[in-house]
């Protein structure tokens, strides 16, 4: 979505893009877990730290792709005619 709560389109890139900053939340929440484990002084910036990641990761998880589906399928399946008419695969039915 949108700053103004509009939904986006998701194209082959925006969903690669996703999954990278997916993938940096878990390598970052990774990271600060294991400088805790391993007794870094910082505990307070490191909780901070996971707490923030953590936060980050749950929003991208709540812009995700249709479960199960992935953006390609989700377009194929509709035979390029949700595209057309404007249907967002987040808000599948809604048109803009």
């Amino acid at each position: 979505m949108t700053p103004t709560g509009e939904a986006t389109a998701w194209s082959p890139q925006s969903e690669a893009q996703w999954q990278r900053e997916v993938d940096r939340c878990r390598a970052e929440i990774a990271a600060a877990e294991a400088s805790l484990l391993a007794g870094h002084p910082d505990v307070e910036g490191l909780c901070m730290a996971l707490a923030d990641w953590s936060a980050e990761l749950r929003i991208l998880r709540a812009e995700a792709p249709p479960p199960g589906r992935g953006i390609r399928q989700w377009e194929a399946s509709t035979g390029g005619q949700a595209r057309r008419e404007g249907v967002s695969p987040q808000c599948e039915g809604i048109r803009r």
